[in-house]
């Protein structure tokens, strides 16, 4: 009887699975359906934590955050982190930690500074939200 029990069991399950969700996945879909961000799109972010370590054998860091994200981003680790002072762009750092929050449109990055470079909470940086592939971006700033 046992083995009968189970068989129902599992029969029923496949049945109901598909069904409990489908919710879930429409839920996410709306997120999903965000236009990705074009090639060039800055997103300009304030820093305003600087740690020397946060963990044993850690170099200098940096993080900042914003809002307001109405595009998907596309921003992965060890993407460029600059800095624009009127025509002048320079880059400063290293994308090491990035994190999405889907529900406010908020993107968190963490980033180690390039050699010699001086950020300071306050200042204001810039990651491209979806950086032109390498062999298509022939000027891209270095």
């Amino acid at each position: 009887m046992t083995g009968f029990r189970a068989a129902v069991a599992s029969v029923a399950f496949l049945f109901v699975s598909p069904m409990a969700t489908s919710g879930v996945a429409s839920a996410d879909d709306a997120q999903s359906r965000l236009p990705l961000a074009p090639h060039g799109t800055k997103f300009l972010f304030e820093v305003i934590e600087s740690h020397d370590a946060v963990y044993l054998g850690d170099t200098p860091g940096h993080m900042g955050r914003d809002g307001g994200l109405k595009v998907r981003p596309n921003v992965a680790l060890g993407d460029g982190v600059y800095r624009s002072d009127g025509a002048t762009t320079i880059r400063v750092g290293t994308v090491t930690r990035v994190v999405w929050d889907r529900v406010s449109g908020g993107l968190t990055v963490e980033f180690d500074p390039e050699p010699l470079r001086r950020i300071a909470v306050g200042d204001e940086v810039w990651v491209d939200l979806n950086p032109a592939p390498a062999s298509s971006a022939p000027g891209a700033v270095p």
